[in-house]
């Protein structure tokens, strides 16, 4: 079994697929980024224009970079069709909403995912709380959550904890039901820390795409 991963960034995301494989057990996965074969000048033309939807990720160096949503879904689509060739599973590290996306192998989108479990769990009487990378996000982030309750924090994953404290008081203060981390660059320790000052469950991205893919092989 191979299972293809693919980071809107650039790969290898250690951070990341070192938490997956402790889920997936021994299974080949081959990593594949958007942004792998462009140069810094190319890298920065995906930059997002004002008041563009954008992604937050990784590049190989350690930095974080924000890049525009539509202009990265081509990379992406191209990624797809090199690792279909030679996987039985595709999983997108990134919480992003994809359209039309076109595969012959099946994809797993953890943004999808999350958004329907939280669909099956919450009331609408019940506050969802959503921690972003980047305050710049907060209005996809309401477009695409579209909840009657919702209450937005902020916290890069790729920052220090202090502000992730913050977030997480700021969603106890409002007395969340539930949080979502959303981004695949939260990690298992940010969830736990976020659930032990608010009280209340939280939802990781990258550990439910793993235990869907797990499920799936």
């Amino acid at each position: 079994m191979k299972i293809g991963m693919i980071t809107i960034g650039q790969s290898p995301r250690n951070d990341v697929v070192t938490e997956i494989r402790d889920i997936l057990g021994p299974v080949e996965i081959v990593e594949r980024g958007c942004l792998d074969e462009l140069t810094k000048q190319q890298i920065e033309s995906l930059k997002p224009r004002e008041g563009e939807p954008f992604l937050v990720t990784l590049l190989r160096d350690g930095s974080s970079i924000q890049v525009s949503k539509e202009k990265v879904t081509n990379l992406l689509q191209q990624r797809i069709k090199e690792l279909e060739r030679d996987v039985d599973l595709i999983v997108l590290l990134c919480t992003g909403d994809f359209a039309n996306l076109q595969s012959k192998k099946l994809i797993i989108e953890p943004g999808k995912l999350i958004r329907k479990l939280i669909q099956g769990m919450l009331t609408k009487e019940e506050k969802l709380g959503v921690i972003i990378p980047s305050v710049e996000q907060m209005e996809q982030t309401k477009k695409k959550w579209a909840a009657e309750n919702l209450v937005v924090a902020v916290a890069s994953p790729y920052e220090n904890q202090e502000k992730l404290q913050d977030a997480a008081k700021a969603l106890q203060v409002k007395d969340v039901s539930l949080t979502v981390l959303d981004c695949v660059g939260y990690t298992r320790q940010m969830k736990q820390y976020v659930q032990e000052i608010t009280g209340k469950p939280a939802i990781l991205s990258r550990t439910i795409a793993a235990r869907i893919a797990r499920e799936l092989y």
